[in-house]
């Protein structure tokens, strides 16, 4: 039975009254379990923790899908790009800038007792520093009754536990709901799961005890296995589970938009040059976005879609976002003396999909698919890409790269910034007008629906044509569904950490630089590494159905920004520079029904209050 939003706030308030002592957590992972092969398992405790939890079934863990990196960002609150760790040889880790969440528990408190219980030695041996007890097993029946040993016969206030055989099944039969030895493992260590979740609530002084129970995986995986960017191998799932939570799943969305349109196909022997090629001159520092739809025919080795640079080296200057494979596709930089590969997603012949690609030259360049992001790393060491070459459409920079593409293009549009994934998402099946928030920086956008002749007009205003050259068939009055996905509220690994730290009460510091987002609320009224103000704040009526009257107090005379969070840890509502003055009004109409966090920055002082809207 689901308890109210109002019951929760209060149990909320109570729990941070009564102490924050009593908080502990129970933390599982299921290494290499498919959400999809997990949900139609037989799982009976598992479906015990989600009547009462945040969770997410449809997650994105990070290429590559290694567990080396997975229980890394899970651990650590980061991603690869800061923690180092790229593969499961652990070179280039950087645990002492970004250390795993236990060692954090126990720089705050080292009173606290910290327990692992883990298969795969290396997360104990590498990962995890400073654990009190840190016990590895040979096989996952040791590590269950190691679990259940430690929280019978020990008092810990975090168990950390690993399984490994769902993998092990996985890499033997193949992952996937398909394969009954794969289920079978599930299954087997689902029941692990319910021993542990038994010996938890057998505890003699469970009941003046609040625990979180963390259930999830560093991965998933497709018949081949796992370690590239396909959803089978990204999907995760991840349950935070307390007796106290109102059921929440934080899922996808779809945003779809059916298009009749006279679609521009490129044979093999086609391509398109920009008349004017000097916007497209980015050279050693300028940002800039690609992005367009594309639907393949068969493919083979790794044609070029758009590029600048001679393909037959990646190292050359220049960039190109290319196929691979036969059914995927990569993007690469070079400058001649470095350079840097990232894997994209699936392009199975026949389907449309939207690819962009945002270079931020001291951050990111980060590959996206259907509005998801595939795959980032880091590109600050990459120079000048300036090739002499040009940029072209369907082939690369010398027009005659030896491998050659065959399918359909919609829309191409070259930005002179690296545009947000926000933006790339709520703008990629639409098209792009002046409303667009980056429009002055759009430098071209040949939407390819011109039915004739051999050019592609420029929509943008700087009307820079593409001339084509060599065949295009224009095949009028396509109606095709374009198809994004918003997965900005789903779990992420790196959430894991922040959502653990949070939920023990330790004080996140912004120098800690991580990544991830709490899924839970805080175990105070302030927020988390801020200062406590909020007496001096006030916001009335709570729980409210309607207004909700927001008292500024001594902050009046400050310029202010008031940013409000739902439960997920998602900002739903942001004002910056209030007017001077005592209060303001906010609908409330524009929330769902839950808890919502409201905090106010000032120039001296930051005040955070939580309320319900019912």
């Amino acid at each position: 039975m689901k308890k109210s939003a109002l019951n929760l706030f209060f149990i909320l308030i109570s729990i941070c009254v009564s102490g924050q002592n009593s908080r502990k957590v129970l933390f599982i992972g299921i290494d290499g379990c498919r959400a999809d092969a997990l949900t139609t398992s037989a799982t009976p405790a598992i479906d015990n923790l989600l009547i009462n939890s945040i969770y997410s079934l449809n997650g994105l863990c990070a290429y590559k899908t290694w567990s080396g990196n997975g229980w890394s960002s899970m651990l650590t609150g980061v991603w690869h790009t800061k923690h180092g760790v790229t593969d499961n040889t652990f070179a280039g880790s950087n645990y002492i800038n970004y250390p795993d969440f236990i060692s954090r528990l126990e720089t705050f408190d080292s009173t606290l007792r910290t327990v692992t219980s883990v298969h795969w030695a290396p997360i104990n041996d590498v990962i995890i520093q400073n654990a009190d007890s840190e016990r590895t097993y040979a096989t996952d029946l040791e590590v269950k009754n190691g679990a259940v040993d430690a929280l019978t016969n020990d008092d810990p206030d975090l168990l950390f536990v690993a399984f490994d055989d769902v993998d092990h099944a996985g890499h033997t039969y193949g992952f996937s709901p398909l394969v009954p030895q794969y289920i079978q493992a599930i299954e087997i260590t689902e029941g692990y799961v319910a021993e542990i979740i038994t010996a938890l609530h057998n505890r003699p002084n469970y009941a003046n005890e609040e625990w979180l129970v963390v259930l999830t995986t560093d991965h998933g995986g497709n018949i081949a296995g796992h370690g590239g960017g396909t959803l089978e191998e990204r999907t995760i799932f991840t349950i935070y589970s307390s007796p106290d939570f109102v059921q929440q799943e934080l899922n996808r969305t779809e945003i779809a938009v059916t298009d009749t349109f006279n679609e521009a196909h490129f044979n093999t022997m086609t391509y398109a040059q920009p008349v004017d090629q000097t916007p497209f001159l980015f050279g050693a520092t300028q940002d800039f976005t690609i992005e367009f739809w594309i639907k393949a025919d068969l493919f083979t080795d790794d044609p070029a879609f758009i590029s600048n640079k001679d393909w037959n080296s990646g190292l050359n200057p220049g960039f190109v976002i290319s196929a691979q494979a036969g059914q995927y596709w990569k993007v690469n930089i070079g400058d001649g003396v470095d350079r840097l590969d990232i894997q994209g997603g699936t392009l199975l012949p026949g389907e449309w999909h939207h690819l962009a690609v945002s270079f931020d030259r001291d951050g990111l360049m980060t590959a996206y698919e259907d509005g998801i992001v595939v795959s980032f790393d880091k590109m600050q060491n990459i120079g000048n890409i300036n090739s002499g070459l040009p940029l072209v459409i369907n082939q690369d920079g010398t027009t005659t790269y030896a491998f050659n593409f065959n399918g359909s293009y919609k829309d191409i549009r070259i930005w002179n910034e690296a545009l947000p994934g926000n933006t790339i998402l709520n703008w990629a099946n639409i098209p792009v007008t002046a409303l667009h928030p980056n429009y002055s920086q759009l430098l071209a956008n040949w939407r390819c629906e011109d039915n004739s002749g051999s050019v592609l007009n420029d929509e943008s205003v700087n009307n820079n044509d593409c001339n084509v050259t060599g065949p295009i068939t224009w095949n009028a009055n396509q109606s095709n569904t374009f198809s994004v996905y918003d997965y900005s509220t789903t779990t992420r690994e790196p959430d894991n950490a922040v959502t653990v730290l949070t939920w023990m009460c330790v004080p996140i510091q912004p120098s800690w630089d991580l990544d991830g987002t709490s899924r839970v609320i805080p175990c105070s009224n302030v927020a988390v590494g801020e200062t406590d103000n909020s007496l001096e704040m006030e916001i009335s009526p709570n729980p409210v159905n309607d207004f909700l009257t927001v008292k500024f107090g001594d902050l009046r005379s400050e310029k202010r920004n008031l940013k409000i969070y739902d439960s997920t840890g998602r900002l739903v509502y942001i004002q910056d520079k209030i007017s001077e003055r005592d209060e303001m009004e906010i609908s409330a109409l524009r929330f769902n029904s839950g808890i919502y966090i409201l905090k106010v920055s000032s120039e001296s002082i930051v005040s955070t209050l939580t309320f319900v809207v019912q």
